[in-house]
């Protein structure tokens, strides 16, 4: 699959079901659940966050994934909190 393809797909799994991790991606894109698997769909996922189209976080030993957008309303919601 093109890289361009595959990108899209995930941005557009992480918007519709967020937060999310890489294993959950790898799995409802359909391929099996092993390393090299999830090995590519991270490269995927770390090209994404450098585009700043998602936010990443690691939690213990998960990378925890969500919409850059949602991270823009977290920021709104402070500032709206301490007004």
């Amino acid at each position: 699959m093109e890289k361009a393809k595959i990108r899209t797909r995930i941005l557009k799994l992480i918007e519709k079901s967020w937060p999310t991790h890489i294993k959950e991606l790898v799995y409802a894109l359909g391929y099996e659940v092993n390393n090299l698997n999830i090995k590519k769909i991270a490269y995927h996922v770390k090209k994404l966050d450098m585009e700043e189209k998602i936010r990443t976080k690691r939690i213990g030993q998960a990378l925890v994934i969500w919409p850059y957008e949602m991270e823009k309303l977290r920021v709104i919601h402070e500032i709206l909190r301490e007004g």
